[in-house]
C-alpha cells in the first residue's frame, strides 16, 4: 500500500464522517453559525422522576392506620371509607397483632411513582419484634388529613395479609 492510497483513504473516511456527522464543509476554518440539534421525542412520554416529596403524607398515611383505635374512625385514610364488616376484620386483625406484640410498625416508603393522582410505592413495614414485609401499595388522592388514602384493592390485600 502506497502513501498516496492510504491519505486518499483517510481523506475520503473523513469527508464520509462528516457528512454523516452533519458538518457541511471540512476545508473552511470557519465554524458554522447554524444552530445547535436538539433532541426531539415525539408523542412519547418521558418518565417521570421519583416522587419524594410525596414520602412523608404517605408515611403519615400508614402511620394514622397502622396507630391505635378502631378503624371505624380511620375512614378518612382509605379509599370509599370502609364498611361495618371490613372495619370489624381489620380491629380483629390489628388486635391480634397488638396481642402478639408487633406493634408499634414503622414504615419505609420507596419507589414512589406519581401517576397524576394515583401514586404507587413500595412500602416495607417493619414490626416491634423486627419481622419485615415488603408491599406495593397504591394511594389515591383524597380528603384524609394527608391528603392521601390508600387504595380500596391495597387496603384489602393488607387486610388479608395480616389476617
Amino acid at each position: 500500500m502506497t502513501l498516496k492510497t492510504l491519505v486518499t483513504g483517510v481523506a475520503a473516511a473523513a469527508v464520509l464522517g462528516g457528512a454523516a456527522a452533519g458538518v457541511t464543509s471540512i476545508a473552511s476554518p470557519v465554524v458554522s453559525s447554524a444552530p445547535a440539534v436538539q433532541p426531539v421525542v415525539w408523542d412519547v412520554p418521558m418518565p417521570q422522576a421519583p416522587a419524594p416529596d410525596l414520602q412523608a403524607p404517605l408515611l403519615q398515611t400508614l402511620q394514622a392506620l397502622a396507630g391505635g383505635g378502631s378503624f371505624a374512625g380511620k375512614a378518612s385514610y382509605i379509599q370509599g371509607g370502609i364498611g361495618r364488616i371490613e372495619g370489624i376484620a381489620a380491629d380483629r386483625a390489628y388486635n391480634r397483632a397488638a396481642a402478639e406484640g408487633k406493634f408499634p410498625l414503622t414504615f419505609n416508603v420507596a419507589n414512589i411513582d406519581d401517576a397524576g393522582g394515583v401514586v404507587s410505592a413500595d412500602v416495607t413495614a417493619t414490626s416491634a419484634l423486627g419481622a419485615t414485609a415488603t408491599q406495593n401499595v397504591q394511594f389515591v388522592a383524597g380528603p384524609s388529613p394527608t391528603g392521601w388514602q390508600i387504595s380500596k384493592a391495597s387496603a384489602m390485600n393488607l387486610l388479608s395479609a395480616a389476617g
